[in-house]
Order: C-alpha cells, then sequence, then structure tokens
C-alpha cells in the first residue's frame, strides 16, 4: 500500500469518524434512544455480579463492561469513586457519560468498519474499488445515523465485515490461522447479535474447501484434520463465550427471551405496534433506499448480481464468500415479519463493495470504447452514488445538535407548571422526563411533579373521564405515540378517536415541534430512535409534544 493511498484512506476515516461523533452528544442527560439504558444497565449489573435482568443478546454490554470497569478504576484511583455503591449513584445521578462512552464505543466500531470494507475489496478486487467501498461506506446515512447509537448493531456488522475478511484471507493464503480468526469473529458477531447467524455461512464455505485440501495431502492428513478442526471448533467457541458466558450460563432465560421477541413481531408489528404492512423483503429495501439513497442501492445490487453470475459461471469463491451472507441474511429477514431499519445494516459494508465494484468495472468496460466518456460516466455515477447520503448524514448531525422538543417541553413544564402538578403522558423516554417524588429526574429539578407515565398503548389506555376521576391537571401526548398505528383495526380506529377527542375537548396550553414551521414532520417508527425520513422537514429532533390542560366537566 503506497504513502498515496495511506492518506487517502486516512482522510476517508477522519470523514467517517467526524459525521459519527458530530452531534453525538444528542439529549444528554437524558437517554432518549430507548433501547441504550438497556445495555448500559446490562453492562453495570454485570459489574454487580447480575446476569440476566436484561436478557437481550449480550456481546455489546460485554464491550461496555470492560471499558466501565476501565473507567471505575480511573476514577477510584483519582479519588472520584470511592466505592461501586459511590459509582453507581454517579450513574444514577447523571448517566451522561456511561451513554456517551457507549455510543462513542458504536461511533468508532462504526468508523473502523471503513478500513474493514477496504481490505475486503482490496483483497478480493483492488485497492481502488477498496478505497470507493471504504469512501461509500464513510458517508452512508443509514450507517452513520446509528453509529451515533450505544446499541449493537453497528458493532455486529463491524464483526461481520471482519468475519468474511478473515474468510477471504483464509482462503487466499491457505492458512488455519486466518480461518480460526474467522471462526472467533462470528461467534461473537452471533453473541452479539443473535439474527446475524448467517454469518456462519461464508464460514462454511471456506471451511470445507480448507478441508477439503487438507485431506488430499501426505499420511498425516487425517491427524492434522482432527486438529485443524479441534482449533476452529475452539476459536468458534471461544468468540461466542466472549461475547455470550451469560447465555451459556442462564441458557433457559435468555432462550425465553428470544423466543417472545420472535413471537412479537408478527404481521409487520412488534407487540401491539404496527411498525409497518410491507412483505419482509420490500420493507428492507425501503429502508436501505432511504438509508442509502437510490444509486449507491442500485449499484450496489447490479454488483451484487455481477459476483452472483461469477460464482455460478466461473465458480469462483472469492464471489460466493462475499455473497453467501449478504444474500442469506437478506433472504432470512425478508421471510419474518420482525421489522426494525437496524436490522438492515449488516448489509451495508457488502452493498457499497458491490456498488464500488459494480463503477469500477464499469469504467474498466467503458474505457475500451471511449475514454473521455468512460470519466465522464465515472465520475457522474460517482457523485450521484455520493451526494443523498452525504447531504444526509450532514443533515442528520446538524439537527442532532438542536435541542430535543422533550428537553423543551421539560424547561417549559417546569418554568410554567406549579409543583406538585399531577401530569399523565405518553410513555417514559418519548415523553419529557419530569421528576416525581419517588423518581427524581437526571440533573436537579426546578420542580417535583406527580407524574404517571401511561404506558401500554398511551393515554388512550384510559378515558377521559377516567383521568378526570383520577384528579389529572394535564395530559402530555407524543407523536412517537399517537402517530404509531396498532395492529388490531378496531383497537387503532378507538385509540385514533381517543387523541382526536383530546384536540377537540381540551385546551392546548402548549405544543412542541421539530418540524419546519411547526409542522408535525413525516414520520415512521424508527423515527422513535432519530430523524430517518424527516431530515428536511426537520429544525430539532425529537417528538411533537401536545400539553393539555384536563378542565373538569
Amino acid at each position: 500500500m503506497n504513502r498515496a493511498n495511506v492518506l487517502v484512506l486516512a482522510g476517508i476515516l477522519v470523514l467517517a469518524l467526524g459525521l459519527r461523533i458530530w452531534g453525538i452528544g444528542f439529549g444528554l442527560p437524558y437517554p432518549y434512544h430507548a433501547d441504550e439504558p438497556t445495555y448500559v444497565s446490562a453492562a453495570l449489573n454485570l459489574g454487580a455480579g447480575i446476569i440476566g435482568r436484561q436478557p437481550n443478546p449480550t456481546g455489546f454490554s460485554n464491550i461496555l463492561f470492560g471499558e466501565y470497569a476501565a473507567y471505575y478504576m480511573t476514577g477510584h484511583l483519582a479519588g472520584l469513586f470511592s466505592s461501586t455503591a459511590v459509582f453507581e449513584q454517579a450513574y444514577r445521578d447523571d448517566p451522561s457519560i456511561f451513554l456517551l462512552l457507549s455510543r462513542l464505543t458504536s461511533a468508532l466500531f462504526g468508523a473502523a468498519s471503513v478500513i474493514i470494507v477496504y481490505w475486503l475489496g482490496a483483497r478480493s478486487n483492488r485497492r481502488v474499488v477498496g478505497l470507493l467501498a471504504a469512501l461509500f461506506l464513510a458517508v452512508s446515512f443509514l450507517h452513520v445515523r446509528d453509529s451515533h447509537y450505544g446499541v449493537p448493531d453497528v458493532v455486529t456488522t463491524f464483526f461481520i465485515g471482519l468475519t468474511v475478511l478473515f474468510c477471504i484471507l483464509a482462503w487466499q493464503k491457505g492458512q488455519i490461522k486466518y480461518l480460526c480468526s474467522a471462526a472467533a469473529s462470528a461467534g461473537f458477531s452471533v453473541a452479539t447479535k443473535w439474527s446475524v447467524w448467517p454469518v456462519g455461512i461464508p464460514l462454511l464455505i471456506v471451511a470445507v474447501t480448507f478441508f477439503r485440501q487438507q485431506l488430499r495431502q501426505t499420511a498425516t492428513r487425517n491427524s492434522r484434520l482432527v486438529l485443524s478442526l479441534f482449533f476452529v471448533a475452539l476459536c468458534l467457541s471461544a468468540g461466542f463465550a466472549l461475547g455470550g458466558f451469560q447465555l451459556i450460563l442462564k441458557p433457559g432465560t435468555y432462550l425465553e427471551y428470544a423466543l417472545r421477541e420472535v413471537q412479537a413481531g408478527e404481521a409487520g408489528g412488534f407487540g401491539f405496534w404496527q411498525i409497518d404492512t410491507l412483505p419482509g423483503w420490500s420493507f428492507y429495501l425501503k429502508t436501505l433506499l432511504y438509508g442509502l439513497g437510490g444509486f449507491l442501492l442500485i449499484s450496489g445490487i447490479l454488483g451484487h448480481a455481477r459476483r452472483g453470475v461469477m460464482a455460478i459461471g466461473r465458480r469462483d469463491l472469492a464471489s460466493a464468500i462475499l455473497i453467501s451472507f449478504p444474500l442469506s441474511y437478506f433472504l432470512v429477514m425478508g421471510s419474518t415479519q420482525h421489522y426494525f431499519a437496524r436490522y438492515a445494516l449488516p448489509l451495508v459494508p457488502f452493498i457499497v463493495l458491490f456498488a464500488a465494484e459494480f463503477i469500477v468495472a464499469a469504467y474498466g468496460w467503458l474505457i475500451a470504447k471511449n475514454r473521455p466518456v468512460a470519466w465522464a460516466t465515472t465520475v457522474i455515477l460517482i457523485l450521484g452514488v455520493l451526494a443523498v447520503p452525504v447531504l444526509d448524514s450532514i443533515q442528520h448531525d446538524i439537527l442532532l445538535t438542536q435541542v430535543d422538543t422533550r428537553t423543551l417541553a421539560k424547561q417549559w413544564i417546569e418554568a410554567n407548571l406549579p409543583a406538585g402538578a399531577k401530569i399523565a403522558a405518553d410513555w417514559p423516554i418519548h415523553t419529557p422526563f419530569l421528576s416525581a417524588a419517588d423518581q427524581i429526574s437526571t440533573t436537579q429539578p426546578t420542580k417535583i411533579y406527580d407524574v404517571d407515565y401511561i404506558g401500554g398503548t398511551g393515554l388512550s389506555d384510559h378515558t377521559l373521564d377516567w383521568y378526570r376521576q383520577q384528579g389529572f391537571d394535564s395530559l402530555i401526548a407524543s407523536s412517537f405515540i399517537y402517530n404509531i398505528p396498532l395492529v388490531f383495526p378496531k383497537q387503532d380506529a378507538e385509540r385514533k378517536a381517543f387523541y382526536l377527542s383530546l384536540q377537540q375537548q381540551l385546551p392546548l396550553i402548549k405544543e412542541f415541534s421539530g418540524g419546519l414551521e411547526g409542522t408535525d414532520p413525516p414520520f415512521l417508527f424508527d423515527e422513535i430512535y432519530g430523524p430517518a425520513v424527516s431530515l428536511w422537514q426537520r429544525e430539532r429532533p425529537g417528538p411533537t409534544i401536545k400539553i393539555y390542560q384536563l378542565a373538569s366537566k
């Protein structure tokens, strides 16, 4: 790798890291991403010897545990934490540093994925393909967006890319160390996100090829084969154990949770929420369309098709290795109705790689016909691929630097509603974090309220008369709740009627909207985690918050 390539890759890495760190402190000290506290708490509980309280996949939490342990030991030596109890209280008083560490972990792994994609392109094709793929990943909106979140998906995507890279190296070099590394990485990937089990398919392809070659060798082949199999199995088990030893210790707890998760995602919903009505494959294509942009997605699909022809027509093993995970993963996830945009993330490194290969191949074909046309067409293709994700990523990061609507609502409530007021709100997290007598909000509150976060399907779980009878003074509605349809039509219609009755029967005393000129921005389910499709119709993150005065009849 020459100096020019090193400098270009370094520049791409800086760009990738900058886009992923810009705005990373969004919302703090409040955990406005609903899933972040789950993984942070699991890591902290592990330090206290508590396993299984949050039975999600554990690989990401185990990484955080190491970081928090280092933070505690450093703080202990510096006199900040005299005991683990003081450390725990620091989290309860202000979780900002803990949330920020989890987000930085995602950001760093997200940026590091650029290097993985570069080497995938360089080893399986040419260095120019690797550089182009690295650039595409650096600016890919979906990857940039989710690299801001302290959840497992971007980290899992890194280890999937690492697994496939080691598979390519094992095939090219024929060395057991690369196969063992691929096995360890695959094991850790699955422990971090159970749904990515198809990562075992490229590992299987390479392992079968590797062991077939060993069988053709000298008389000692049987003993060598057994030893090689043992080391690969050991590394696979070690990788999984490192990321998921909790599952080994308490298999029933984690398997029961996994089964509930699968059952919760039925009919395009999650529990009673209707996330989408599209077939699975259409849902993930739609996600990739707004998450990558049309030019990048189409180029990636064409590049994947090209690799498919090479794998079948030419029996090219490298192509089979490269397409096996994204193809099998897309088919598996598309056949389910468990819809979350983040589940598309493991496909992104392969899409950008195939897009880069397609553009370079198109250039090679065109240059034989007409050099000026080849250069012009390639430049247009690259600019077309980059334009949408670059602009979306920058706009997204700008939005994250603005004050969230929930924070503005909290400030207004504490300035205008009397202490002790009885307030009912749509869910925690999706509405302002207010302090109650038994639950003091993060940072010093100016007032304490009698707050009831309803949960369930939101405020519509009760009637207006019920709220009046219970003596509530105010109701807080969030668009992150009332905009999500319900799976059952009758229940959904009744719920819509309830929220309409709030507008018709109650005074709206204050409204906070992230949309331009106070509008309610476009919405899809993934907006509850952060801006997704509403980037250019927003001036700040967060739901529309409506505060109603509950006047008695």
